[in-house]
């Protein structure tokens, strides 16, 4: 029987903060960069006048749809998929995300099969040997091993295992 690796899609997989960054910039004439998201409360970091409206971009289906994956995600996993069994494991801002994110993996991996999608705040329910995860939180209840993809988000975080990259994860897994 394989391993079940769980894999978070936002951040990990699919990279949400270049494409949020841009949306935001361009609408506030700023120069956010994605290494600047240095927190999870995102407010914080835009001008006044945007503020709480940064989550509003989240909102927007095409948002998820035009992520383009994380360099090496793709084919790393699909190596992976030889000797894991593998589960996407996303937590979907609103309900309105959960079409555009099943669409967006149909697209990228379609080598995964879909009744391993898993969409869920609660990451702790999930019973797999390995989670990557680049929030903290998710990693917290866990019951297997945590592995945070590193993010600029969760830089001072140093709980678990750190992944810089998918060729980390594929030294480590392989």
């Amino acid at each position: 029987m394989k391993l079940r690796l769980a894999i978070d899609q936002d951040q990990v997989i699919a990279d949400l903060l270049t494409e949020w960054v841009n949306r935001y910039n361009k609408d506030y004439d700023d120069n956010l960069k994605k290494e600047d998201i240095t927190e999870w409360n995102f407010c914080k970091l835009v001008k006044p006048q945007c503020g709480k409206k940064i989550y509003n971009y989240l909102d927007d289906e095409n948002l998820f749809l035009n992520l383009k994956p994380i360099e090496g995600s793709i084919e790393t996993i699909k190596k992976l998929s030889e000797s894991y069994e593998i589960f996407i494991v996303t937590a979907p801002w609103n309900i309105n995300n959960v079409i555009p994110k099943y669409v967006w993996l149909k697209k990228y991996l379609p080598f995964i099969d879909e009744k391993n999608y898993v969409f869920t705040r609660n990451k702790s329910i999930i019973n797999a040997d390995y989670l990557i995860d680049d929030k903290p939180s998710n990693l917290e209840n866990f019951r297997g091993v945590g592995m945070l993809y590193d993010a600029p988000h969760n830089k001072s975080e140093n709980r678990f295992k750190r992944v810089h990259n998918w060729l980390e994860i594929e030294e480590f897994l392989l």
